[in-house]
């Protein structure tokens, strides 16, 4: 049987009527963990695009009332925009390998354009660790005749991972949390079908669906520039974004929403679009896992917070005691 046959359970569009044809057909997939991230991503976009016909693609397993809610006075306050909601079957994701730091729902992008075919023409994929700075005029009118998708690539030691470890032939690696993708082509090539079959039967793969991507679309990708996936890791980086900067990508194990990443100056950017959006009111995410609380004792640390440092350690020690038993 198909793998992706009857994966989308229900699906909704909780916004204003916007044609998919004609409308600038943006996708995410999350899980609910996610929906905050997203939902700022989501209001970066609309105030950077104004009176710009958007339809957002939604594909979760599961979403909280209280961020449907704010989905949906996205779109009362934007009359341009169209929400859909795809609601999956997760579990068929179960079997393939996820990190702590990266639940299944990494895998969920692999839907989207076989939902798309005949709608759309291009769709841009974005991870909901991003922060939309530009107009995506230019970039949706960027030529994908005869490609994949446009993508950037990612950091030089990244291609010689992936060379020494995959077998990689590309050019240069690429990050996947940008990606402009022509629906024709990708479901031609059946790049989602081809994807869970390698996730399936290799288990060399250290960044399960980037590695994948990368290995299938080697020969078949539209290199773009940096600024349209600037990857900042808010841990260990200082210097600031470019001026031409289109998505921030706050990559790595530190996110602005987190208590842990707010030492740092660019999280403040983020927050002024969570201020400018219905997640306005959510609150920052406190450590709950041993893991997590190792992180903030590392921000304590470098932030000269004895006391903080001190709390958070422990706790992580306890936790983490907690968990083996």
């Amino acid at each position: 049987m198909d793998f992706f046959s009857n994966i989308i359970k229900a699906k909704k569009n909780i916004a204003n009527d916007v044609s998919i044809r004609t409308g600038m057909n943006i996708a995410f997939g999350i899980d609910a963990e996610f929906a905050l991230g997203m939902g700022v991503l989501m209001t970066s976009i609309v105030k950077n695009n104004p009176g710009t016909n958007i339809v957002f693609h939604i594909f979760t397993d599961k979403l909280n009332s209280a961020d449907i809610n704010c989905l949906a006075l996205l779109g009362q306050e934007y009359k341009t925009v169209a929400v859909y909601i795809y609601y999956i079957d997760g579990d068929k994701f179960s079997h393939l390998p996820i990190l702590f730091t990266w639940s299944k729902a990494i895998y969920y992008r692999f839907i989207i354009c076989g939902e798309l075919q005949n709608k759309t023409d291009k769709c841009l994929y974005l991870d909901s660790d991003i922060l939309c700075l530009q107009p995506l005029k230019k970039l949706f009118q960027i030529d994908l005749d005869g490609v994949v998708s446009a993508v950037a690539a990612d950091y030089d030691f990244m291609t010689g991972y992936a060379k020494k470890n995959l077998g990689f032939t590309g050019e240069k690696y690429f990050n996947s949390g940008m990606m402009l993708i022509n629906v024709d082509e990708w479901n031609k090539n059946h790049i989602s079908e081809q994807s869970i079959t390698m996730l399936q039967q290799k288990s060399n793969f250290k960044f399960y669906d980037q590695d994948v991507l990368n290995m299938l679309l080697a020969d078949k990708i539209l290199f773009l520039p940096h600024c349209y996936n600037m990857i900042y890791h808010l841990a260990d980086m200082n210097e600031n974004p470019a001026d031409d900067t289109v998505f921030l990508h706050y990559s790595g194990s530190v996110k602005p929403w987190q208590s842990w990443g707010q030492f740092h100056f660019l999280t403040s950017l983020w927050i002024k679009y969570q201020m400018m959006s219905p997640w306005k009111a959510v609150s920052i995410q406190n450590p709950n896992t041993y893991k997590q609380a190792k992180f903030m004792a590392r921000t304590m640390k470098k932030t000269g917070n004895f006391k903080g440092w001190l709390k958070w350690s422990c706790l992580y020690g306890l936790w983490k005691l907690r968990k083996k038993i």
